[in-house]
């Protein structure tokens, strides 16, 4: 008992080690994604919002960000502030992916490495992370989402949960104590993310369906786990009544099967500009070769009877599948729901590691560069938090002063709203001036407006009759346009 102690706090300080390296990394190189993109700061903003005790109304996707909310309101009383914040949430959600992993790997028994095995897995995650930084590099950016807040990491610590506990409760696990945590994840996960529908519900049913007819479990445990995770979705999804208000988001944004075609062109573009890089090949190849390794640990398993490794392989190769076929018949370019290719198909390395000797000196040494890694990430980590935005602080600084109301567009506002003590002083809106309801408090007051911010990202604005710019102010990448005393008036909100 001690010695499997041991080795489990070797496995997370493992762990640590690995995250602290990605998140440096991350950090380093797409400080964009991770502090400043339009998306990445809605949980920041909720948070902060939930905080001051502000009204709330807000406009959501069907992503409500629950659990990411939570997770950060958490982390934020550390008092490191929102950069700070923000980087230490990327390290929680990466060490929440190798948990998940560490349940999928399973007990310790004879002749398994359990421990081992998750490391191996979580690393080769890592790998991934590093193959695709820089955010702003063509091709897939998939592994890399993990470390936002927004990019639906809840969802991919619940898909490896759930998976974990089906697992468990296909190795003989005490029913009693696996089918009501898995039915409480799958219920918030649904509650929050509908998309865990197509990345983890679906999938399980499928490869349940496929064990019972192979006769590889009981027709008793099949109704068991199809009934845990199909029942507790649907309760899931009728939790999200309360918050119909807040989803404005019509169903008809996401579901487009006349774009289908646009979107295999995607894929297609995508695929090629991933490949037409090194690491971007590495990359392709070492998930190909995951998700071929699956295949064949999954068909040997078959033979040896194994249900509990026969699920994983299968929901590991199934859910990429399915959510490849979802963004075709979506008809969406989002590269975000395609995930699963990044985290699911490395649980082959958690059920079945390699069977490789490593001498003890040469274990030895690689503890201590993962050691030496970890420390010497947490500094870069810190400076890259730490490092100013002298161009976003150009733009709080003069808002703040000016004591008015202004605006901007969904991608250019984002970053300077999170960044004022007052968000309502930057009001959300499209080109024609018409506040935009998305990721935003509605309940925020709006207006007057007397100045407009724009950068690179703006669509140029329509202004009305007689709108004259009395002053420009130029704060680096942003520009500030004032119109003095002149009063920008507002259309009719839009989503």
């Amino acid at each position: 008992m001690q010695r499997r102690g041991v080795a489990e706090a070797a496995g997370w300080g493992a762990a640590l080690a690995l995250a602290l390296i990605a998140v440096a990394v991350v950090a380093s190189t797409s400080p964009w994604l991770l502090y400043r993109d339009g998306d990445s700061v809605v949980v920041a903003l909720v948070a902060d919002s939930l905080r001051r005790g502000d009204p709330q109304d807000w406009a959501l996707s069907p992503v409500l960000f629950l659990p990411e909310t939570a997770v950060y309101a958490a982390l934020s009383m550390f008092g490191l502030g929102t950069t700070g914040t923000l980087t230490l949430n990327s390290v929680v959600n990466l060490l929440a992916v190798y948990g998940g992993i560490r349940l999928v790997a399973g007990r310790f028994r004879a002749g398994a490495r359990p421990v081992t095995g998750s490391v191996l897995a979580f690393a080769a995650f890592v790998v991934l992370i590093v193959l695709e930084v820089p955010d702003g590099m063509p091709g897939f950016h998939l592994a890399l989402l993990t470390a936002t807040t927004t990019y639906y990491s809840a969802t991919v610590v619940g898909t490896l949960v759930v998976v974990g506990l089906f697992r468990r409760l296909l190795d003989g696990a005490p029913v009693a104590c696996v089918v009501p945590v898995m039915t409480a994840v799958v219920v918030i996960s649904m509650l929050t993310n509908p998309l865990v529908a197509v990345w983890c519900v679906l999938p399980i049913i499928g490869v349940v369906g496929i064990l019972l007819l192979g006769r590889r479990i009981t027709p008793r445990l099949a109704f068991v786990a199809m009934l845990a995770v199909a029942g507790a979705a649907a309760g899931g999804y009728l939790l999200r009544a309360p918050f119909a208000g807040n989803i404005v988001a019509a169903g008809g944004n996401y579901l487009r099967p006349d774009q289908a075609g646009a979107a295999v062109a995607h894929l297609a573009e995508a695929t090629g500009a991933t490949v037409s890089r090194w690491n971007g090949v590495l990359w392709f190849a070492g998930l190909l070769a995951l998700v071929a390794a699956s295949i064949i640990v999954g068909l040997r398993a078959w033979r040896r009877r194994d249900a509990a490794v026969i699920a994983v392989c299968a929901v590991a190769v199934a859910a990429p599948v399915a959510s490849a076929v979802l963004v075709v018949v979506a008809g969406t370019d989002a590269d975000r729901y395609l995930q699963p290719w990044a985290f699911l198909p490395i649980l082959v390395l958690a059920v079945r590691p390699p069977a490789l000797s490593v001498p003890r000196a040469a274990g030895v040494v690689v503890a201590g560069a993962l050691a030496v890694g970890g420390i010497a990430a947490v500094p870069v980590a810190v400076a890259a938090a730490g490092r100013g935005d002298t161009d976003l602080s150009c733009v709080t600084r003069w808002v703040e002063r000016s004591g008015r109301t202004g605006a901007g567009q969904f991608w250019t506002v984002r970053a300077p709203k999170l960044a004022l003590a007052d968000p309502s002083q930057l009001i959300q809106v499209d080109n024609t001036l018409r506040p935009y309801d998305w990721l935003v408090n509605r309940a925020e007051r709006r207006g007057p407006v007397t100045f407009l911010v724009e950068d690179a990202a703006s669509v140029p604005f329509v202004l009305p009759g007689g709108a004259v710019v009395a002053d420009t102010v130029e704060c680096g990448r942003y520009t500030i346009l004032d119109f003095g005393s002149r009063v920008l008036p507002l259309g009719a909100p839009r989503n």
